[in-house]
């Protein structure tokens, strides 16, 4: 196998696609094969092959451990055996040790992912053997790269929740290694005392630097008894490192961090880590440290080699602020210095900021409103403001905003010379912006929003500087709660023309500035509606689609996400049409090679908005959208094009749904595809399916019936009830097929379904999401077929429990009611109950179980309304990706709608009141005892007060 595996990795290397996807396609089918990961290793342990292929393959093993090591629950089969585990594991570390640095990085990578399943429990040999290699190294080449693996390692304490399993590892870890870190770290120590030679010290400073990762993770979750016992000597090296200068070992490239400061950064983390974590054992170290940071910033330049020093040693600044410690900035000389000193110059716009919006507009964008800077100079700076801000607002403020003052001056004297003075005034009112709690508003104390916006803001939406044009349309994005809705409107033509500036960051900004203006709310309801928007619509939308043609926007996810939500909002009308074949024309050049997950996201979601406004309205309509998305769709499925399916299957759904009954043959076409299994064997597929499944049942019962489908779908649902990842899924099809089938077509597969919910039921792996779901299905059934259907069907399940439905109600129904939530879900399970207690024979015969269950359904009524699930209302914000993964992407407007199966029953409580008062006359007497009998005092008065607001009784 090696010579092939050596010929293919050689091959994934080929700039010529051809031969590149002939060996990634057979090197895809040689890792399901067993051995293959020891062959992979082997090869890498060959000197003789060549280093671009051992490179290739060391990625490549990376890969393959981190995807088969521990596999999914849908992925198991792919899962390296257990024999080749261990072999794998007893070969990796001495390969590792062995290897150049850029294999051993990948090796180092790959036996982290391998420890994360693994280590310590079903590895004890690791540690001792990486701890024996460390011992007797002499190599720092050797050293480094065991530092390296046990920091690979050791990461999982830094992010882990608190367990009991990881407190053990901890300890396990803790126990075999902190001793020999000290010892390896104090006397890296002394040899760096001892050498001025900088070819000497670079491999020192490195170990000293992975020295302190190690330190940072082992430290992360609680201070150990070791190294508080040890406290003094650690404190002591870090502060030697913070004061350690040495002008042999800076860089000569600006951008290139030294080792020095690589180091200085890491204990700047540490000390930060110590303030945060174990600030009372710290407190003695406090002052010394708060004063070596304080200097390091002074004589820090800004030059980017100094970004990482200058931010954590910034951090470490802004956690004593925020901390009990924060009188040692209460001087106001030194709250003027930080300011003046740090923040102010970090706060101002450098060229590489400048290079960054010319060169690399996406990156500007991300770092500058979406919130990724949290590590840069600027974003740091003013966390540093902030935290001071938090005991010396007026002190800081007034210190702020005498800057402003001086900023805007400077500007004003020479606004072609000093636009970064302007730049730098508004990012400091933006970034030091307070977010209302209650309202979600961003508020300001430092200027006046609508004077700024008028006097200094609205004139660089004219034209000036292409930076203060973003930073004009980022400002009113920031505070559009803030800015009168008639101000907005008056400046919509202006920000709809820049949708059209040349400017990439312009033109996204722009976008994003009527993206989020669309969004506010006023007490609830929306600022703007579409009346609001129907004078700037047809511009708007036009420019917007303008935006994309510009070469570096063709796929610009900002300007797609405005054309949705102005799609939204708008009254599209007899031009739903005319949008959708520009959005149609979007989708056929991305169809053909996907690169951008969140643009093609709201492509669809407009689409998907479209099709909801459009089609539902007219069946003339339905018929030009499909003639126009068919093509589409077809491409999608024929081609294989994986990460648009999930799309495809979702708005389908939506198009039947917009049909009615009978629908077109052309979507039976599709309905096989559903039942294909390599359309299920993507994760990222099922949801979808499920969505269309639904649709299908709901609109084309009888079809597929006919076609001798049903038992098929009834196959799909069997293999997703077995799953606890795939349940609710199980459910929905089953809701679908109560809510759609007649009883004739129902009542077959009816004894099927209940076998597989109770075994369910009665196994492992019941979770409290699959109670709810059963009790909603029952509910839906009640209300569907009857309860006397309902209690029949159960009790036919098992020969040997003619009551199983006592005893499912019992168990079951009546403890899940009280943690049913969502106002259509509370009402259908408390109709669902009111006709059992009201209509169920069984029931009434047994007093107790009929005072359970409505005592319960009370509880579910009377609830306080605050305590149910808050529902939905827009389109959540889809993370940033940078490539399609096996995730599912779910459009928002083409969501399955919620309908009321009980359209006609407007009140629950009164339903509840009046069925219970028909049967006190029916059976007069019988109940007043029941309810004092077997209903909580509290929940008898509750009741007794919701029968006198309808004018009922059941005494």
């Amino acid at each position: 196998m090696a010579v092939n595996l050596s010929e293919a990795f050689l091959y994934t290397l080929a700039p010529d696609p051809e031969p590149r996807k002939k060996a990634e396609l057979y090197l895809a089918n040689a890792s399901a094969q067993p051995g293959y990961g020891v062959a992979v290793l082997q090869l890498l342990g060959e000197a003789a092959v060549d280093d671009q292929v051992r490179q290739a393959a060391a990625v490549h093993f990376k890969n393959h451990v981190k995807f088969r090591w521990n596999p999914g629950e849908l992925e198991a089969n792919l899962r390296i055996q257990d024999s080749e585990k261990e072999q794998i594991k007893g070969y990796v570390v001495r390969l590792m040790l062995s290897s150049s640095p850029k294999i051993q990085s990948q090796l180092s990578e790959a036996l982290a992912i391998i420890s994360s399943h693994d280590f310590p429990s079903n590895w004890k040999g690791l540690l001792p053997e990486l701890v024996g290699s460390l011992s007797t190294s002499t190599s720092y080449a050797t050293i480094n790269g065991i530092l390296q693996a046990l920091n690979s390692i050791f990461k999982k304490f830094r992010y882990g929740y608190k367990s009991v399993e990881l407190y053990t590892d901890l300890k396990y870890c803790l126990d075999g290694f902190a001793a020999p870190l000290l010892e390896i770290f104090t006397k890296t120590g002394e040899q760096i005392k001892a050498t001025q030679d900088p070819a000497t010290l670079r491999p020192l400073f490195e170990c000293q630097r992975l020295c302190c990762r190690i330190f940072y993770s082992l430290n992360s979750q609680e201070l150990p008894e070791f190294f508080e016992n040890h406290m003094r000597e650690w404190m002591d090296q870090f502060q030697y490192y913070l004061m350690y200068s040495n002008p042999a070992l800076a860089e000569r490239d600006a951008e290139k961090e030294s080792v020095v400061d690589q180091l200085k950064t890491a204990v700047c983390e540490n000390i930060n880590l110590y303030m945060e974590k174990n600030e009372e054992e710290f407190r003695d170290y406090l002052q010394r440290f708060a004063t070596d940071v304080w200097n390091l910033l002074m004589s820090t330049s800004l030059q980017p080699a100094h970004d990482r020093l200058a931010m954590s040693a910034m951090k470490f600044l802004t956690t004593v602020s925020k901390s009990v410690h924060h009188a040692l900035f209460s001087g106001a000389d030194t709250l003027r210095q930080i300011c003046e000193s740090i923040a102010i110059p970090n706060v101002r716009i450098r060229a590489e900021d400048e290079e960054l919006f010319e060169l690399n507009p996406l990156e500007y964008i991300r770092r500058d409103i979406e919130g990724s800077d949290t590590d840069t100079r600027r974003r740091i700076a003013c966390e540093l403001v902030k935290g001071l801000m938090l005991r010396y607002r007026d002190q800081v403020t007034g210190l702020v905003s005498g800057y402003l003052g001086q900023l805007g001056a400077s500007y004003s004297a020479n606004p072609t010379g000093n636009w970064k003075d302007k730049d730098t005034a508004i990012y400091l009112i933006v970034a030091l912006a307070q977010k209302q709690p209650l309202t979600g508003a961003v508020t300001t104390d430092l200027v006046n929003v609508e004077q700024f916006l008028a006097s200094q803001i609205n004139p660089e939406l004219r034209g000036s500087t292409d930076i203060l044009v973003a930073d004009a349309l980022k400002f009113i994005t920031t505070f559009r709660s803030a800015v009168p809705k008639p101000v907005v409107l008056e400046l919509m033509p202006q920000i709809i023309q820049l949708l059209i500036s040349s400017t990439n960051v312009v033109h996204s900004y722009a976008a994003g500035c009527v993206e989020k203006l669309l969004l506010v709310r006023d007490g609830g309801v929306p600022r703007y509606s579409s009346a609001d928007l129907a004078p700037f619509q047809s511009q708007l939308l036009a420019n917007a689609l303008s935006a994309l043609q510009f070469p570096d926007s063709q796929e610009n996810p900002y300007v797609m996400k405005c054309i949705m939500r102005v799609l939204s909002v708008a009254e599209v009308g007899p031009m739903s049409v005319k949008y959708l074949d520009d959005l149609v024309g979007i989708l056929g050049k991305v169809c053909r090679n996907p690169t951008n997950p969140t643009f093609n996201h709201y492509i669809f979601e407009s689409v998907s908005v479209l099709v909801r406004k459009a089609c539902e309205r007219d069946q003339e309509v339905v018929m030009a959208f499909e003639g126009k998305l068919f093509p589409v769709f077809q491409f999608i499925l024929q081609n294989d094009v994986a990460e648009f399916q999930p799309y495809a299957f979702q708005i389908l759904a939506q198009l039947i749904e917009s049909r009615g009954q009978p629908i077109p043959r052309e979507y039976l076409v599709i309905f096989p595809v559903l039942i294909d299994q390599r359309f299920w064997q993507k994760s990222a597929n099922v949801p979808a399916i499920i969505r269309l499944l639904q649709a299908f049942l709901l609109k084309a019962p009888r079809e597929i019936a006919q076609g001798n489908q049903l038992q098929e779908v009834y196959n799909v649902f069997s293999r997703l009830v077995s799953r606890k990842s795939t349940e609710d899924y199980a459910f929905y099809i089953a809701n679908a097929m109560v809510e759609s089938l007649s009883q004739d077509l129902l009542m077959p597969i009816v004894p099927h379904l209940w076998t597989a919910f109770f075994s369910r039921l009665m196994g492992e792996h019941r979770t409290v999401k699959f109670l709810k779901l059963l009790v909603l299905f029952m509910s839906l059934f009640t209300v569907k077929h009857g309860q006397a259907v309902l209690v029949d069907s159960v009790n036919k399940v098992s020969p040997t429990q003619p009551r199983l439905f006592m005893d499912v109600l019992q168990q079951f129904w009546i403890p899940t009611l009280s943690s049913i939530s969502g106002s259509i879900e509370t009402k259908l399970c408390a109709v669902a109950s009111t006709r059992l207690l009201c209509e169920s024979a069984l029931l009434l015969a047994e007093d107790q179980l009929w005072g359970k269950l409505l005592n319960n359904v009370v509880v579910l009524l009377v609830r306080p309304e605050e305590e149910r699930v808050a529902e939905e209302t827009d389109v959540p914000e889809l993370d940033q990706v940078t490539g399609y993964g096996g995730v599912y992407a779910q459009l928002h407007h083409a969501g399955k709608k919620d309908d009321d199966p009980l359209k006609e029953i407007k009140d629950a409580k009164e339903y509840l009141c009046h069925s219970l008062n028909r049967l006190s006359m029916q059976y007069p007497g019988k109940f007043p005892g029941v309810i004092q009998q077997h209903l909580d005092a509290g929940n008898q008065e509750a009741l007794r007060q919701m029968c006198n607001a309808y004018r009922t009784t059941i005494v």
